[in-house]
């Protein structure tokens, strides 16, 4: 059963200790000397999935050993502080090792060394008050909790998976979107490129050759784009749009082999809509051929398209693949 914690940092060393391991990763050489050797596939393994080393701990008091025994590799971690959810993330692993606490948060203290640590996916940022998810969630923490096997099963009961409940209540709202789809990923790159002045004018290409090199890019390898403009009449396959110059090639799974260049492996859409479908906002009903709208979008002005058919070629191997269709839908959990 997937699990949720909940960890408080509001005090002074739980701030310094967060921006030591969880705002930023804990550097490569200083996990790795203090870690036995027969440890070391492991932690490559969560350095790969997590995009670094990122870490929390607690001291070894007896309600904290068996609240840490609990986890697991794949429950759900959310850090407060200040009466609100600040990060998120997933358990990749759970140690018990006071060398590395101290290596990694300083101290000589035995009893306040966070030596039950467990390592973490790249937390996202996010800022949402507690009492927002109080219907489910507690409304304050004074310690690390496990969040009880009764409200667990609620919440898999409305939202289906705890991975659903977080996208719709937690991440839409506090993070700018969903994890794991192209909004979150969208939220790393541009925290990034900030921090590197990645957009200095002084250090980036003439602004008009990036501008071209960037809409050339997303319109979609030309060859497929010229095939999908034929196979859908230059028309948008779902609002039948026809200004050529908006029409781009929407992948409905962006890796996939030698297929990727496939005409089953796109549609043609408006570049909005094209951007609402990457970013996991739209969807595809297989069943009914319609679009299925993310709940942020019901009360905007894109509501119209909610069940609208999507128009698809009159050649069936020019047809959008329902099974990318329905695996597209499934990763964005709509």
């Amino acid at each position: 059963m997937t699990k949720i914690f909940v960890a408080p940092a509001d005090g002074t060393q739980d701030q310094k200790d967060l921006e030591r391991s969880v705002a930023n990763p804990v550097e490569r050489k200083l996990v790795i000397a203090n870690f036995s050797d027969a440890t070391y596939p492991e932690l490559i393994d969560i350095e790969r999935r997590g995009r670094g080393f990122y870490a929390w701990g607690l001291p070894a008091g007896s309600d904290n050993v068996e609240k840490w025994f609990q986890m697991g590799v794949g429950d759900f971690v959310l850090i407060s502080y200040k009466g609100a959810y600040r990060h998120y993330a997933k358990v990749l692993g759970r140690y018990n090792n006071a060398r590395a606490a101290r290596a990694v948060w300083g101290g000589e203290d035995e009893d306040g060394a966070r030596e039950l640590m467990f390592f973490l996916t790249e937390p996202v940022l996010i800022s949402l008050e507690l009492s927002e998810l109080n219907d489910y969630l507690p409304a304050e923490y004074d310690e690390f909790v496990q969040i009880d096997h009764e409200t667990v099963d609620r919440v898999e009961a409305d939202f289906r998976t705890i991975e659903r409940f977080f996208r719709r209540r937690l991440l839409n709202t506090g993070a700018g979107g969903p994890m794991l789809d192209m909004s979150g990923i969208i939220q790393i790159t541009e925290r990034e490129q900030t921090r590197l002045h990645a957009f200095d004018p002084e250090n980036s290409k003439d602004g008009r050759a990036r501008v071209v090199e960037a809409v050339t890019r997303r319109r979609g390898h030309p060859t497929l784009r010229q095939n999908l403009l034929a196979a859908y009449e230059r028309q948008c396959a779902v609002t039948g749009f026809n200004a050529t110059d908006t029409l781009e090639v929407t992948y409905i799974i962006p890796f996939r082999g030698k297929y990727t260049h496939h005409p089953s492996n796109g549609i043609l859409l408006r570049a909005d809509l094209h951007t609402l479908f990457d970013l996991g906002k739209i969807a595809v009903d297989t069943r009914t051929m319609t679009i299925i709208l993310a709940d942020d979008l019901r009360d905007s002005s894109y509501r119209i398209l909610a069940g609208r058919p999507l128009r698809y070629p009159k050649e069936e191997s020019q047809r959008p693949s329902t099974e990318g269709l329905d695996l597209h839908r499934r990763l964005v959990g709509l």
